[in-house]
């Protein structure tokens, strides 16, 4: 006779960091329409100033206005994102305490402090994972954000966990969570 293994509760306490929070921040700017369309207004810019600067007789006003376009799009726009992240972490109170994810099969329970929360599974919008955090949507501008350095040796089973008890509700996933599809641990 085959006994069925039932999935139990997973729990992990984990701390926000720089490193989690801004990525969240630059992926959540740079995937949307105005984060796109900045970094093309910048290439722009760059290809109108170098094409303006090769000319025969390069005009001063366009060289200020194309390099200024440029600069503002692709450097001081990425550096504010970050800074905000810097703040964020510094100034929002939920940051500084650990946060505890138990991963169970009926609901996720997060946990911070004294009070606690229950997400249904099929309240995720969306998952999406990089090299550094998970955001866990509850809708298109709200997210958990769990960082991937403080997972250690629970990373697959965590994700493996994330994936499989929302795959009947079909949240988005990011591409590197598709391998967790047919996991089970």
């Amino acid at each position: 006779m085959e006994e069925s293994i039932k999935p139990t509760s997973k729990s992990i306490t984990v701390n926000m960091n720089k490193k989690a929070l801004t990525d969240f921040v630059l992926r959540s700017y740079y995937s949307k329409f105005s984060g796109i369309m900045s970094i093309f207004l910048g290439l722009g810019g760059l290809a109108f100033l170098i094409w303006n600067l090769m000319s025969e007789n390069p005009v001063l006003r366009n060289t200020l206005l194309f390099g200024a376009v440029a600069v503002i799009c692709l450097v001081a726009n990425p550096l504010t994102l970050i800074a905000k992240a810097k703040k964020q972490l510094q100034a929002n109170p939920s940051y500084k305490a650990p946060v505890t994810y138990e991963f169970r099969p009926e609901n996720l329970k997060i946990s911070l402090g004294e009070e606690s929360q229950e997400l249904e599974w099929n309240n995720i919008y969306r998952l999406r994972a990089s090299g550094s955090m998970v955001a866990v949507y509850t809708s298109p501008y709200h997210a958990f954000v769990i960082p991937i350095t403080e997972l250690g040796e629970d990373k697959a089973i965590v994700l493996s966990r994330l994936v499989q008890y929302t795959k009947e509700y079909r949240p988005r996933l990011s591409g590197n969570l598709k391998q967790y599809m047919s996991s089970v641990q």
